[in-house]
């Protein structure tokens, strides 16, 4: 059997949690079909995949919070089902990956999934003047509930939201645009920096 490949019945299956990144061009590539690229990457790379079963099997893949198209991220998160992971599988995915992914760390995992460990983000927006900022600060913190401004720093605001299922980066935007803050995704880039569980006030790392 190539590698890369299934076995529909396999003895063991193990979950791994991946931390990685989405930067460049590659964000426009839309969250729905970021499992199909993924598996295409770990089977390239000699990584033995878990699918599911039934009439139509698929790669058991689960990715965190969505993402929105042309939004940037340095903590992605996602939970693959594979036979076996080593040490050594993280730089062969690597390199196997398209330009602008990067996996940054990967370790088997038990416990909760991802839709029950992800309930905090931190955003970087950044504006083309001073004012523009300091404009989107008053109007997110004022207007887009469950959003809570960091820091102000001149062109660049940091904010974190609560649960990023569902407060995205989509209501930024729409909020800003109807506020008069910016004219369309052009006038602003949105970077996640953190994702993970709510530890009194802080945000924990899953990985």
């Amino acid at each position: 059997m190539a590698s890369g490949m299934f076995v529909s019945q396999v003895m063991y299956a193990m979950r791994v949690r991946m931390l990685y990144e989405k930067m460049g061009p590659i964000c426009f590539v839309p969250h729905v079909e970021m499992p199909t690229l993924l598996s295409r990457s770990l089977r390239r790379s000699g990584i033995r995949q878990i699918f599911t079963e039934g009439m139509s099997p698929h790669p058991k893949i689960s990715l965190g919070p969505p993402l929105p198209v042309g939004v940037f991220s340095l903590c992605e998160v996602a939970d693959i089902w594979v036979e076996n992971w080593r040490a050594e599988d993280l730089e062969a995915l690597n390199e196997k990956l398209p330009r602008g992914l990067m996996a940054k760390k990967a370790v088997p995992t038990e416990g909760l999934s991802l839709s029950k460990s992800c309930d905090k983000a931190q955003y970087l927006l950044q504006f083309k003047s001073k004012e523009k900022g300091s404009d989107a600060c008053f109007l997110l913190q004022n207007h887009v509930p469950g959003v809570e401004i960091l820091t102000l720093c001149g062109k660049e605001v940091e904010a974190i939201t609560g649960n990023p299922y569902q407060i995205s980066p989509t209501l930024f935007v729409k909020a800003l645009s109807k506020g008069g803050v910016i004219s369309s995704w052009e006038d602003i880039r949105i970077v996640r920096t953190k994702l993970g569980k709510n530890e009194e006030g802080k945000i924990l790392p899953l990985l």
